[in-house]
């Protein structure tokens, strides 16, 4: 008995301890505009439940989704799928001349960011580890992108 109570208390202890570090941050953590978690919003999706017509925008959302996923799938195994994928959507689009421009306008950011990529990864090369972010935070800084170097 004597044995027994102090591996009884160590025990709940440990329990106690483990399910408070366990808990959910509370606050605005996972939350706002750079939040990928559950709830927050994803990569281009609006969120209709603070929109004017909640239900009107919905419908629109959901008509975008489809015609993406179509898009996506017409243009699954073609060369230049960007671009077919860009065509594909926009068909379907009020203005399909103002749709290509911005396709055509994100296709030259995409382009950029990723030569500024490839660029600071070569002026990295042989470089490991924190050695490897230290050089990839002070190339982004240096090509303006922001990032650790530019604060």
């Amino acid at each position: 008995m004597n044995r027994f109570l102090p591996a009884l208390a160590a025990a709940c202890f440990s329990l106690a301890a483990a399910t408070a570090m366990a808990q959910a941050p509370s606050g605005d953590a996972g939350k706002g505009p750079g939040s990928y978690g559950p709830g927050g919003p994803r990569h281009g999706m609006r969120n209709c439940s603070q929109a004017a017509d909640p239900a009107k925008c919905e419908a629109e959302r959901k008509e975008r989704y489809e015609r993406a996923k179509q898009a996506r799938e017409a243009c699954k195994d073609k060369p230049d799928r960007q671009g077919c994928m860009a065509e594909s959507y926009c068909a379907k689009e009020q203005d399909p001349a103002k749709c290509q421009a911005r396709a055509k306008e994100h296709r030259a950011r995409s382009s950029q960011r990723l030569d500024q990529r490839q660029a600071a990864h070569e002026a990295c090369t042989g470089k490991r580890g924190e050695e490897l972010q230290k050089c990839l935070g002070a190339q982004r800084g240096a090509s303006g992108r922001g990032g650790p170097a530019a604060k």
